[in-house]
């Protein structure tokens, strides 16, 4: 991966932990690695494994879309990720508004490709 990409996602990592008031020293011993290498992810000096990162995802209650937010290119084959205030929106959403917001976005999907 990229040095950039690993900046981003670093960067991205250590903007929601200190949303959520975590320091470097919690979030590390709730993922069971030191607190030196939350560092260097967060200063994109190392990647993190996938099951890490996942952790760090569901102890900060983010979505991998969140963390990857700006790392992948965009093409006309492409998914765009979500913006991360969206996502971070949707996740407080209680769970009828997000069953709301879901049939929506189908509909329109549907709607969209009727014409």
């Amino acid at each position: 991966m990229k040095n950039d990409n690993l900046v981003k996602i670093g960067t991205n990592i250590q903007l929601a932990r200190i949303e959520k008031g975590f320091t470097q020293e919690h979030l590390a011993e709730i993922c069971n690695v030191s607190t030196n290498y939350i560092s260097n992810i967060e200063r994109g000096k190392a990647s993190g494994s996938i099951s890490l990162i996942l952790d760090i995802c569901n102890t900060l209650d983010l979505s991998p879309n969140y963390v990857f937010n700006g790392t992948i290119n965009s093409s006309n084959d492409s998914i765009d990720i979500i913006p991360p205030e969206i996502v971070s929106t949707y996740q407080k959403l209680k769970d009828d508004n997000k069953k709301f917001t879901n049939q929506t976005i189908q509909h329109l999907y549907s709607m969209q490709n009727k014409r």
